[in-house]
């Protein structure tokens, strides 16, 4: 089903007017077919405030020369054609017709003022209902979508929260990450670790990796290590990872970072490539 548009609307009131293109009729009229209840609702108010706006207008009243050539032609149309003696004894028995006599038929009565007036404002109300119903649904709409863009502000000002008070737990404990040999200078990185959630966040400063390289975070545990994910830095070269369940703070010893091929490392207990950063849990 194709998707419903604001520009649908506007292709009803053409529809209902009798004025689209063949374009527009083609595209409103598929996307009626597919069933759209917001646009059928729409094409039913216009069209009856077509009708109604059509019932206001004056009848259109025939010129009484116009009416007077017509029934002339009726009249010569149904005379039938007589015999010469009978036409002889007619003329003798009456005298000439008049060609020129008209029959009047009776008028017709004009609608009151009032009833145009009354038709007028019904087609005036019903198409101001047509179009409060288009704009309330459209409003409709858009107050869903800020009601859900508030929803999700929302939630990431709440997880923002969440990951200020890991940098700021009072338990915190902070490793800055010292340069190897095989580290390039440029390089830093600081981890604050929060042991009562065991949460953390590392902050990377000019990490943007060599071509076809990625840096890989690493957790120092006891005698063995463990993959914390690929370093993503944006086109500064700045990142920050925000890692649930870094490790028990009894066994976690601190942060390493190395430089894999592309993808990281293939086993998530051990580096491939060399290890350019390493530091401590401070505490």
């Amino acid at each position: 089903m194709s998707e419903h548009r604001e520009e649908h609307l506007d292709l009803c009131a053409g529809l209902a007017l009798g004025s689209p293109s063949e374009e527009d009729r083609t595209v409103i009229e598929g996307h009626l077919a597919e069933g759209c209840s917001e646009c059928e609702g729409a094409l039913a108010n216009f069209s009856e405030a077509t009708v109604l706006l059509a019932a206001s207008s004056p009848a259109a009243r025939v010129s009484p020369a116009l009416r007077a050539r017509v029934m002339a032609a009726v009249r010569e149309a149904g005379t039938p054609e007589r015999a010469p003696a009978d036409r002889e004894a007619g003329a003798q028995a009456r005298p000439p017709a008049d060609r020129s006599r008209v029959i009047e038929m009776p008028r017709r009565r004009a609608p009151t003022w009032g009833t145009w007036a009354w038709a007028a404002a019904a087609a005036a109300l019903a198409i101001v209902t047509g179009i409060s119903w288009t704009t309330s649904s459209r409003l409709s709409r858009e107050l869903e979508a800020n009601r859900q863009e508030l929803a999700q502000l929302q939630e990431r000002l709440v997880e923002e929260q969440r990951w200020a008070e890991v940098m700021s737990a009072p338990e915190a404990r902070v490793a800055e990450l010292q340069l190897t040999p095989d580290g390039l200078a440029a390089l830093k990185a600081r981890a604050t670790y929060d042991p009562r959630t065991r949460s953390a966040v590392v902050v990377f400063e000019n990490f943007s990796a060599p071509e076809g390289k990625d840096y890989e975070l690493w957790a120092l545990r006891g005698a063995g290590v463990a993959s914390l994910g690929l370093i993503k830095a944006d086109e500064s070269g700045r990142a920050v990872m925000r890692l649930e369940n870094v490790g028990d703070p009894d066994t976690l010893g601190g942060f390493a970072v190395s430089l894999e091929p592309a993808g990281g490392s293939p086993t998530p207990d051990k580096p491939t490539g060399p290890v350019v950063m390493v530091g401590k849990v401070a505490g």
